[in-house]
């Protein structure tokens, strides 16, 4: 088995080098000059912004905020001096840790989970230029080697690394080991959680309406960005008035996969970054989606899935309209499929009564999961 690992991840590493390299020769003749201002290819989201604040001389004191917070790419900018091409082999570099955390977590395929993480262009633009997606993929990374292995470590590196990105990052770890954790009387009854939690994250949303002050300023400009209908702000409305367990199932489909059927911006770009990387990032995480409910692997008794459940009731409560804040749920939801087994075991705990009866219609077991298969 040791073989058979190193001899994927292996694979892993020459496809990354390969990225390197193209990515490298993209920078060269188009990245750089976009990131810079000098040409309107946008293939980032706010690369430019993260480098002009380095140059700027804005402080780590000052760079982190409910609204706004750089202190990831600030702090990747400064390890590597700000160069375009280290901060690209950092992020390649990020990519391989990660991937190899899951498939070592796991037992899967690192290269084959590599191949699918590819499929969504979000992860080429995570990975040519500083961005925050890029160490989301490595917190994930991290919380579930931390559960898999009842790694402390793990949670002490993944809890800091959170602050990196975004506050909902930190909130998303610390209330999956809550609600998993043994002082929660109703973890063994997943939808009973769930409708719990929701609940709760109604109600401090209006508790804490003063604190989301500055994201419903960002929030004003990136509708004009991303929504014309007006849709997305009347559920923000709703949401701001206690209704979030309401809005939920339509804000997070919402947020998931509304821009994967705008194909007139795909056929007709204006910003190519948003017309066709969020575009296209949005209906893979739709094929990712229905080819997971086709496997019969989407339902919550899956820890995986379960998790990304929690990610999305954290993230969805967010007034802004970004598709990309959901890239870490493509990633999980590519290990559900490609998982050696439809309900892997994750989290502590198992799924109450209930829960138990609805995996009992399972497809049976394959070779890779009797014992003593290839992956034992």
């Amino acid at each position: 088995m040791n073989g058979q690992f190193t001899y994927r991840v292996s694979y892993s590493a020459i496809l990354l080098v390969a990225l390197f390299f193209m990515g490298a020769v993209f920078l060269y003749f188009v990245g750089i000059d976009a990131i810079e201002g000098r040409n309107g290819f946008l293939f980032y989201a706010d690369s430019s912004t993260y480098h002009e604040a380095a140059r700027g001389g804005l402080g780590f004191s000052e760079a982190i905020a409910v609204g706004a917070n750089f202190l990831g790419p600030l702090l990747i900018l400064k390890l590597t001096s700000a160069n375009y091409y280290l901060v690209l082999l950092l992020n390649v570099a990020l990519m391989f840790l990660a991937v190899r955390l899951f498939a070592k977590s796991l037992g899967l395929h690192g290269f084959k989970l590599l191949l699918v993480l590819l499929l969504n262009p979000m992860t080429i633009s995570s990975l040519l230029s500083v961005n925050k997606e890029i160490i989301s993929v490595v917190v994930m990374a991290l919380v579930i080697h931390g559960f898999k292995t009842r790694s402390v470590l793990a949670f002490l590196l993944a809890l800091p690394l959170s602050l990196l990105v975004r506050w909902q990052l930190t909130l998303f770890v610390i209330v999956l080991i809550g609600v998993t954790g043994v002082w929660n009387p109703l973890r063994r009854h997943r939808w009973l959680t769930f409708a719990a939690s929701l609940l709760l994250l109604s109600f401090l949303y209006i508790k804490m309406s003063l604190v989301f002050e500055g994201i419903q300023e960002n929030f004003d400009a990136a509708a004009a960005v991303y929504e014309g209908s007006g849709f997305f702000e009347f559920l923000v409305r709703l949401q701001g008035q206690g209704m979030y367990w309401l809005v939920f199932p339509v804000k997070a489909a919402h947020l998931l996969f509304g821009m994967g059927v705008r194909f007139d911006r795909l056929f007709n770009p204006t910003v190519f970054y948003n017309d066709v990387f969020q575009v296209l990032h949005s209906f893979a995480m739709l094929l990712m989606f229905v080819a997971l409910w086709r496997s019969g692997r989407a339902r919550i008794s899956n820890d995986l899935v379960y998790i990304s459940v929690v990610y999305l009731l954290v993230f969805a409560m967010t007034p802004i309209y970004a598709p990309r804040y959901f890239y870490p749920v493509y990633v999980i939801w590519a290990l559900a499929l490609i998982c050696p087994t439809p309900l892997p075991r994750v989290l502590p705990g198992r799924p109450g009564a209930l829960e138990r009866a609805k995996t009992a219609t399972s497809p049976p077991a394959t070779l890779d999961e009797l014992p003593g298969g290839r992956n034992t």
